[in-house]
């Protein structure tokens, strides 16, 4: 039996927080380096002891149990999601194993499906929706797994939610530009004229750039794009590529050590932006809604947004986009 910890105590068996990355201690001593992202280190836990992390000293949960079945997913389905998926998964199946995680995967019902979401709900409906198309997702893999014949989440209705219909204008979109680091500005060009995801942009590599074109697989999709070359891709990929960048990096958006750009880094710099834009008098708007922005410019140009989006199918892209339609009239005089 392993020593009692003296820190680390919501870490599970073998792994260490040490200078700020996370570690597996083999049983032979050996220190093994999984990530300085708590969520990637968890996955990789996973893949060495064969079992989803858990707290220290928490309890194995029953076979035949939801808080068994959970686990199976979150080791053999969640750690192919991307990143920032898993790192929400990890998050909404505590809460599901907090509720349902005792009871047998033969036990649920429909109206015990509904109950959580008629509780959760009263705080939280959005998140209690994503919570349970979560447990929907795991319930579709127990019927894989022979476990279940049925998905008991299936029929049970959901909260209502608002779709988001922002729209930014033009003039908005270039008045948050003249608030922004040239870094900033170039990059929600990029956005604009590529429709291209946040994450997708900050890993882009200078490898992907050819004459042909921007190679990307998206990370969200899977699908595989070519952005072939126009006078504004190759204006803004020119800028981007002049910035200043003391050492020549792999990414087209490097920092000053050559590393991509992460997520919380650009999150940090654009709310800056938009705080300032806020206190001009502008109403504030995500960075998500520049491609919603791009994919609704281009529809109504009569381009191909669906390819642009690189959504498998039309339906897909109208959903995303419909609530920022809107159409040009004339006043009476």
């Amino acid at each position: 039996m392993g020593r009692r910890r003296k820190f680390n105590f919501n870490l599970p068996p073998r792994m260490y927080l040490k200078h700020g990355a996370y570690y597996y201690v083999s049983r032979e001593n050996k220190w093994i380096r999984l990530s300085e992202d708590k969520a990637i280190a968890f996955a990789k836990w996973a893949e060495i002891e064969g079992e989803t992390p858990r707290e220290n000293g928490s309890e194995k949960p029953l076979t035949g149990s939801v808080g068994a079945l959970i686990e199976k997913y979150m080791i053999e389905i969640a750690p192919r999601k991307a990143k920032s998926t898993y790192q929400g998964n990890l998050i909404e199946a505590k809460n599901l194993k907090d509720v349902f995680g005792k009871m047998l995967v033969l036990e649920i019902r429909p109206m015990h499906v509904a109950k959580y979401l008629d509780i959760r709900g009263i705080k939280a409906p959005v998140r209690a929706n994503r919570e349970i198309s979560l447990l929907s997702h795991i319930f579709s893999y127990a019927m894989r797994w022979g476990q279940i014949d049925r998905n008991p989440c299936i029929g049970v209705a959901k909260h209502p939610e608002k779709g988001r219909d922002r729209y930014i204008s033009d003039q908005e979109f270039e008045g948050v530009k003249k608030l922004a680091s040239d870094l900033i500005v170039i990059v929600m060009d990029f956005a604009y004229i590529t429709a291209m995801r946040k994450g997708d942009i900050l890993k882009l590599r200078l490898d992907q750039i050819n004459d042909e074109g921007i190679w990307i697989k998206q990370s969200k999709t899977g699908t595989k794009q070519l952005y072939e070359w126009t006078d504004g891709l190759v204006n803004v990929v020119s800028r981007a590529k002049a910035l200043k960048r003391p050492i020549q990096g792999l990414y087209l958006f490097c920092t000053r050590q050559g590393q991509p750009y992460s997520d919380t880094g650009i999150k940090a710099m654009w709310n800056r932006v938009q705080i300032k834009w806020a206190e001009s008098g502008g109403q504030r708007f995500t960075f998500h809604d520049i491609r919603a922005k791009s994919l609704t410019d281009a529809k109504r140009l009569g381009l191909d947004a669906q390819s642009l989006a690189g959504h498998a199918n039309a339906e897909m892209t109208n959903h995303y986009i419909k609530l920022k339609e809107f159409k040009r009239v004339k006043s009476l005089k």
